[in-house]
């Protein structure tokens, strides 16, 4: 716009006053030659402007039109061609020593039709004074305004690009793929890192910051004529125009298995789709499929693969616990047989109890034991919640009330139903109650009382004992874990399994010297389903 207004009118303008003033006065010899080198001359700055190699042909005609017109205000076209040789220079040096031939040349013309005499020569080192330091002050301001575009072209780079990477950011990836669209086809592929977070947790950000640095590299490198951004936190995305699949896909191939091959511990997958006539947001979209479905199948395997670890690691501390429970009654039963087989067997009815209680034992173990390993239900009815605990109470009411304890039982102002296979939830409250009356001494109190919370009904089973330890509470219901002198320890392991397989929870509420509460949360059978 500046230079519209400089050079298509202001300038014609000029030139037009100084040719006027100059045949007005009667300064000029030539007027029509003058005239037409006036012309001639904004022809050339508008042109040649762009052109640094017809800056002498402007000179030249400058000059020739101040000699014709002989009129010392000429001087501001003088200024207006230094001012151009400035925008195109980039060396202040240079450029003075321009003015200074410049300004000599407009000085030697002027003083060719006018009087040398001290004024004279006084005002054209004032001119070439003022030049210098109007050529100083353009300059400045040029190198700021350079500056600043350096700047905003810096600031413009860092709001586009990743600055651990050096990438396109998401955003800008988003742009550019547009524009690749209205272009034509491209192929998009995404690159993830799985394992980033943990390799951050294990061995900290700056070596995971090294590989994708690395990684970001290289794909720069191999695909530096394509659109390469960190899509993501662990992803990397590049786009692709292409005249046919079959083009790129072997050799983009090639390139991303090399990369994830050079960098293990980072567990690189890649997923791609070609356009084919979609947008870029169903392209992308089609990309982001298929790399979920292969992050699901992953994340299935090492789940099954932990699954299993688990398993295996459980069967294995059931079969230790088995085997050591069960070595004790039989180490018993072969040290009693021992005695008999030295006594000839005589008198073996003293050791026929003992046997026989060892061996009762074992058989209670291995029952125990298939119980707990029995993998689900097959059995499933809706079952009254107060029948449940009313024949559990009929089961436990005896023991009770030999040990001297008491029994009080609030159930829920409505029926609750539920699904459950009724003998193992009677069985489970039955555990829980044998463990109140085993937590007590002294003759205390056992509570029994049913809430509805929601979808689900609560069975709280309390007793005034002793209470347990923060320790014994951890491991109450692992399998073979027991403060008893007696039980196989089995009991709540089982229960706790139980109540898991009806998509419920048996933990322990609360605990103290004042009494502990057990809690059997199981879910509740709506009215339309029962």
């Amino acid at each position: 716009m500046v230079n519209t207004v400089l050079y298509k009118i202001l300038l014609p303008i000029m030139i037009m006053i100084i040719s006027f003033s100059s045949i007005y006065l009667e300064r000029t010899d030539h007027p029509i030659l003058m005239i037409a080198t006036g012309i001639s001359l904004l022809f050339a700055f508008n042109v040649y402007k762009n052109k640094h190699e017809f800056m002498y042909l402007q000179l030249v005609l400058l000059i020739a039109f101040h000699w014709l017109c002989q009129l010392n205000w000429c001087l501001m076209i003088y200024v207006i061609l230094l001012v151009r040789q400035l925008s195109r220079n980039e060396d202040l040096k240079r450029e003075i020593y321009s003015m200074l031939f410049i300004m000599t040349i407009y000085s030697l013309i002027r003083f060719s039709y006018s009087t040398i005499n001290k004024y004279a020569l006084l005002v054209t080192l004032s001119d070439i004074a003022s030049s210098l330091v109007f050529i100083t002050l353009v300059w400045k301001i040029k190198s700021s305004e350079r500056e600043k575009e350096k700047l905003e072209k810096k600031n413009n780079d860092l709001l586009k690009r990743d600055l651990l990477t050096g990438l396109l950011n998401y955003h800008e990836f988003q742009k550019e793929l547009i524009r690749m669209k209205e272009r034509g086809e491209f192929c998009l592929i995404i690159l993830h890192c799985q394992d980033l977070r943990s390799l951050n947790f294990q061995h900290g950000y700056e070596q995971a910051n090294t590989g994708l640095k690395e990684i970001a590299s290289q794909l720069d490198f191999h695909f530096n004529t394509s659109i390469v951004s960190r899509y993501g936190g662990s992803e990397f995305a590049i786009a692709m125009e292409f005249v046919n699949e079959l083009t790129p896909r072997d050799r983009v191939k090639e390139i991303l298995d090399t990369i994830i091959l050079a960098y293990p511990h980072l567990d690189m997958i890649y997923a791609h789709a070609f356009s084919n006539g979609r947008s870029s947001s169903e392209t992308i979209g089609d990309v982001e499929n298929q790399l979920f479905q292969k992050k699901k199948e992953i994340w299935m395997n090492r789940d099954e693969h932990i699954f299993r670890a688990d398993k295996l690691k459980v069967v294995g501390e059931l079969a230790a616990g088995m085997a050591h429970e069960i070595r004790n009654p039989l180490t018993t039963i072969k040290g009693f047989l021992q005695l008999a087989h030295q006594n000839h067997y005589e008198n073996i009815e003293r050791y026929h109890p003992m046997i026989m209680d060892e061996i009762t034992r074992v058989t209670e173990l291995t029952s125990e034991f298939l119980q707990f390993s029995k993998p689900n239900l097959s059995q499933l009815k809706i079952e009254s919640m107060e029948s449940c605990i009313k024949r559990a109470v009929s089961i436990m009411e005896t023991e009770i009330d030999r040990n001297g304890h008491e029994l009080h039982v609030h159930y829920s102002e409505h029926s609750v139903f539920v699904n459950v296979e009724k003998d193992k939830i009677v069985q489970v409250l039955v555990n829980v109650l044998k463990n109140a009356v085993d937590a007590m001494d002294e003759v205390g109190k056992i509570g029994i009382r049913v809430n509805r919370n929601d979808n689900f009904v609560s069975i709280e089973v309390s007793d005034t004992g002793f209470g347990m330890s923060e320790v014994t509470k951890a491991k109450i219901f692992e399998p073979f874990f027991t403060t008893k002198g007696h039980g196989t320890g089995l009991g709540l392991s089982i229960s706790h399994k139980i109540i898991q397989d009806h998509g419920g929870r048996l933990e322990v509420v609360r605990t103290g010297p004042q009494g502990t509460v057990f809690s059997v949360m199981l879910p509740v059978v709506s009215a339309t389903e029962r």
